[in-house]
């Protein structure tokens, strides 16, 4: 075997190691569909320095579908989206995830991820689904989605979304605060950073990276977590009746409390951003060195989904990317709002079945049928 050759075997060798360690499976290998089961099978279409796009396609599906789910890089694995994969799986051919990587594992010389870095990764993924596909983007993902989006319409028209869903994010959390936007936007990076990040232990391959460390997010979770038990608020009721897709095997404690780093200029630039300067809803947004314009997005069809209940990203916080888009077609924007609906129901549970996947299949049914010619 050649140098060469012999060279490209142990990267390979080297970065499914990465992965195996750097995310957690989602073990998705059927589902189940009007009272019939169907085989699923998971692929990797794209390998990123801090994610991979795994794709999950189901058998004997003629749903002619094709879903992106972006989970949000918020501290929890992507398989926390567990539920939210299976309930598409039940409508689509395809369902992709942006899977993100733990960087402790993830080698120095990959170099850095950032808020930039964030969009551009889900510019390369929308533009390997192709444009057929429909995009979900969940919590913190909002943000960096709307503008992945916005900077494909700018640039590449013919590889945008048909549809592009935003669940329970903080597009602008001005418009109706919550108290953890009051949190971040009183706390100043610097505090951030002497106060929550430190460098990535020994012994792995990111060791020396910096990074919020999902021990010391795990203390910040248990604090939240007891105000949600204190006053028998959504995780209470969720963590005593479990209603997720396979409570037994997947059970929502384990989903919500095993945490992955998050790195420390993802962590700064994120909360700089979004919380202190509100850069997306100002207009202000630079991504790769280039304002984002949301006004450029005007084929692809949005909806903002909201829960009434939600303590993280209330009501009118996602809904203000609505007034962001481009105005040329007033009935591609959409805004759902379920009442008596915490965080958590948006993407786990049987609020999320019953409520939150139909509405994001009948948008992307709707997306098929071009404008009229008075709207184009």
């Amino acid at each position: 075997m050649a140098a060469g050759a012999e060279l490209s075997e142990a990267r390979e060798i080297r970065r499914a190691d990465i992965l195996r360690a750097a995310r957690k499976p989602f073990r998705i290998s059927s589902v189940r569909s009007d009272d019939k089961i169907f085989a699923v099978e998971e692929t990797a279409l794209l390998d990123l320095p801090f994610a991979s796009l795994t794709v999950f396609t189901r058998g004997k599906a003629g749903a002619d579908r094709k879903f992106l789910v972006v989970p949000p890089l918020a501290g929890a694995f992507p398989a926390l989206m567990r539920d939210l994969v299976v309930a598409l799986l039940r409508h689509a051919d395809k369902v992709a995830v942006a899977d993100w990587l733990d960087p402790r594992f993830v080698p120095l010389d990959a170099g850095r991820f950032g808020f930039s870095e964030n969009v551009l990764s889900l510019v390369e993924m929308i533009r390997a689904c192709g444009r057929d596909a429909h995009v979900v983007a969940v919590c913190q993902a909002a943000s960096p989605a709307l503008a992945a989006t916005a900077l494909l319409a700018a640039d590449e028209p013919d590889a945008v979304p048909r549809s592009l869903t935003l669940i329970g994010g903080p597009i602008d959390p001005a418009a109706n605060p919550s108290g953890v936007a009051q949190a971040l936007g009183a706390r100043s990076l610097d505090w951030i950073r002497d106060n929550l990040i430190e460098p990535a232990p020994p012994g792995y391959p990111g060791s020396g990276r910096r990074v919020y460390a999902r021990e010391r997010q795990f203390r910040s979770f248990l604090t939240y977590l007891e105000r949600h038990l204190l006053r028998q608020g959504e995780l209470f009721w969720k963590l005593l009746f479990d209603d997720g897709e396979a409570p037994l095997r997947f059970p929502f404690w384990t989903l919500i409390s095993t945490l992955m780093d998050l790195t420390e200029e993802f962590v700064l630039e994120d909360v700089q951003a979004v919380f202190h300067e509100r850069a997306l809803a100002r207009g202000a947004l630079i991504v790769g060195g280039r304002r984002v314009d949301p006004r450029a997005i005007v084929s692809t069809s949005v909806l903002a989904i909201e829960g009434g209940a939600d303590d993280l990203a209330p009501p009118g916080q996602t809904r203000a990317a609505l007034d962001l888009v481009g105005h040329a077609a007033a009935e591609r924007r959409r805004h759902v709002l379920i009442e008596n609906c915490g965080h958590f129901s948006l993407f786990h549970g049987h609020i999320c079945r019953q409520k939150i996947v139909p509405a994001i299949v009948s948008l992307a049914d709707s997306a098929k049928r071009p404008l009229s010619k008075r709207r184009r």
